[in-house]
C-alpha cells in the first residue's frame, strides 16, 4: 500500500454508469480519454487527460487503452452449515477484494457486531485491504435476493466467477451483468454513489485491461484498484494471492500442530500474522505454568521448535528444553535455574557443546509471546500492574543467546482498546523494557487480551504494521486473520 494525497487514474475509458433504456436495452454511460481524481475515497475530479496536469502529490495510475469502473457489490452466502461468520474469519474478506470485489453486504447484526467492528476498523486503518463489510437489515437483504451471492465455503474468487458465468450462459447482456454488480445493489442499499464513477462517488475503483462490456469475467483480474487514497497495483495483488495461498496452508499445519506429551484435546493453538497473512504459529498444551509446545514458522525461514516450558521446576531441573530445526543452523537449547541465573547448555548441530551461565532472572526465557502468555496466565488472572524480570531467547543469523527483558502488565478497561478485544474479560497493556537499551527502554508495546480466563489474543503496534498473535479460530470465534 502507497500513502498518497490523492490517486489519479489517467487515459482511461471511464465506464461511468450503466443504465436500462427505453427500448428495453441495456447502456453504458462512459468517457473516454478521462482522468478520474480521487481523493480521500471520493471522486473529485472526472476530465479530459488532454486538460488534467499532475501534482506533486499524486500518485498516477497509468490507464491508457484500459478501462475503469466501480468494483463490484455482492451478496455474503453462507458457509459451514449456513454460517454467514465464516466471511470475517480466514482472511476471506481479503481474498474477496483480490478478486475485484470493492463491497460485501452482510446481515447488520453480524458487522455492527464485534467481529465486524474489528474488520471494519482494520481496513479503516490499512491494515489490511479487505472487502468492506455492510450491514443491511433483514428487508433490504431480501430486496437483493437477486443481486450476486457469493458462498463463504469457497475462493471468493471461484464464486464470483461462477455467479458470473451462470449469468452469461443464461444470455444476459454483459452490461446488464455488470449493472446487477454496481448500480442494481448500490440503489438497493441506499448508497447510489457506491455503485458508479461520477463526482462523488465513493466505490472502490477498478482498472481493468479488457473491456468488462464485452467480457464481465475481465472484473476478476484488475490491474489496479483504489482503497481511500491509496493504490494497490497488479505486482502487490498476485504477492498478497500468494500470500493468501501460503496463509491457508499455514492455518492447516498450525491446526494440525500436536506437542508431544499433550492430550490432541488440550493443545491451544495459536498463529502470528501481519496484514491478515499469517507466518507463524505456535501449539501449546499442559498444566499451568508447565506446557509442551511444538510451532513452525513459514517463508522465507521454513523453521521448527518443540519441546517444554516449565515455571517451577524441581531442583536441578530445566525451565526450558528446546529443539530447533532450520537455518542457519539446527540446535537444541537447555536452561537450569541456578544461584544468579540460568545454566545454559547449548548444542549446534556439527558442533562442540556450550555451557556456560547467563546472570539475572531464573525464571523460564521467553521464547515466543503466545507460549510466554500460555505459562504465565496464572499471572494475568490475578491484580495488576505486573512487573517482571526476564530473558529472551535470541537465535535467526546471528549469535544463539539470552537478553535481559522487562515485562510490565498494566490492566486497561476494554472499552478503551481497539474494537479487536470487545468481549474479552480483561484486557492488559505489556510493556517489554529492553534494559540492554538503557533504563526504561520500551522496545515495544502490545495489548493483551484474556478470554475464557486465558490470554487469547495480543496486538503489536510495529509502526505502520500491526502484529497479531491470536487463537487458531473455533467455531463461532473467528481469528484476527
Amino acid at each position: 500500500m502507497i500513502p498518497v494525497e490523492r490517486v489519479v487514474v489517467t487515459g482511461a475509458t471511464v465506464l461511468c454508469d450503466f443504465q436500462f433504456t427505453a427500448d428495453g436495452r441495456w447502456s453504458v454511460i462512459g468517457i473516454e480519454d478521462a482522468t478520474v481524481v480521487v481523493e480521500d475515497g471520493e471522486v473529485v475530479r472526472i476530465v479530459a487527460s488532454s486538460t488534467f496536469n499532475l501534482g506533486l502529490g499524486d500518485v498516477v495510475v497509468t490507464a491508457k487503452g484500459r478501462f475503469v469502473m466501480a468494483a463490484p457489490i455482492v451478496v455474503a452466502g453462507p458457509g459451514r452449515e449456513g454460517a454467514l461468520l465464516d466471511w470475517l474469519e480466514g482472511g476471506r474478506l481479503i481474498d474477496a477484494t483480490l478478486a475485484g470485489i470493492g463491497e460485501m453486504v452482510l446481515p447488520e447484526t453480524l458487522v455492527d457486531g464485534p467481529h465486524g467492528r474489528c474488520i471494519r476498523q482494520r481496513i479503516k486503518d490499512f491494515e489490511i485491504p479487505a472487502a468492506n463489510p455492510l450491514g443491511v437489515d433483514a428487508a433490504t437483504l431480501s430486496v437483493l435476493e437477486d443481486g450476486m451471492r457469493i458462498p463463504a465455503d469457497r475462493d471468493p474468487a471461484d464464486g464470483l466467477f461462477e455467479a458470473i458465468r451462470v449469468r452469461m450462459d443464461a444470455g444476459l447482456d454483459p452490461i446488464e451483468i455488470l449493472a446487477g454488480l454496481t448500480r442494481g445493489p448500490a440503489a438497493a442499499l441506499g448508497r447510489p454513489g457506491l455503485g458508479t464513477v461520477e463526482l462523488g462517488s465513493t466505490a472502490r475503483l477498478l482498472v481493468l485491461d479488457d473491456d468488462p462490456t464485452i467480457n464481465p469475467l475481465a472484473i476478476l483480474e484488475p490491474y489496479a484498484m483504489t482503497f481511500g487514497d491509496r493504490v494497490m497495483r497488479r505486482a502487490e495483488i498476485e504477492v498478497l494471492r500468494d500470500t493468501s495461498i501460503r496463509g491457508a496452508e499455514m492455518r492447516e499445519r498450525i491446526g494440525a500442530l500436536e506437542p508431544e506429551g499433550v492430550d490432541v484435546e488440550l493443545v491451544r493453538r495459536w498463529t502470528t500474522s501481519t496484514q491478515g497473512q499469517i507466518f507463524a504459529g505456535i501449539g501449546s498444551g499442559g498444566t499451568d505454568g508447565d506446557i509442551r509446545f511444538s510451532g513452525i514458522t513459514g517463508e522465507p525461514r521454513f523453521d521448527a521448535i518443540m519441546g517444554r516450558l516449565r515455571l517451577s521446576p524441581p531442583a536441578g531441573e530445566p525451565n526450558l528444553e528446546l529443539s530447533y530445526v532450520g537455518p542457519p543452523e539446527s540446535f537444541e537449547f537447555v536452561t537450569t535455574p541456578e544461584e544468579g541465573g540460568l545454566a545454559v547448555a547449548l548444542e549446534v548441530q556439527g558442533r562442540e557443546p556450550v555451557s556456560a551461565s547467563s546472570t539475572g532472572s531464573t525464571a523460564p526465557p521467553i521464547v515466543d509471546l503466545a507460549l510466554d502468555l500460555d505459562v504465565r496466565r496464572a499471572l494475568l488472572a490475578g491484580e495488576g500492574p505486573l512487573d517482571l524480570s526476564v530473558q529472551e531467547l535470541i537465535y535467526g543469523n546471528g549469535p544463539i543467546g539470552l537478553s535481559p527483558r522487562r515485562y510490565r502488565f498494566v490492566e486497561i478497561a476494554p472499552e478503551s482498546c481497539p474494537p479487536c478485544f470487545e468481549g474479552f474479560q480483561r484486557v492488559w497493556k505489556l510493556e517489554i523494557l529492553d534494559e540492554e537499551q538503557g533504563p526504561g527502554y520500551v522496545a515495544a508495546i502490545a495489548t493483551i487480551g484474556i478470554r475464557d480466563g486465558r490470554p487469547s489474543r495480543a496486538r503489536f503496534g510495529l509502526g505502520e504494521e500491526t502484529l497479531w498473535v491470536d487463537e487458531l479460530a473455533t467455531d463461532g470465534r473467528p481469528s484476527i486473520d
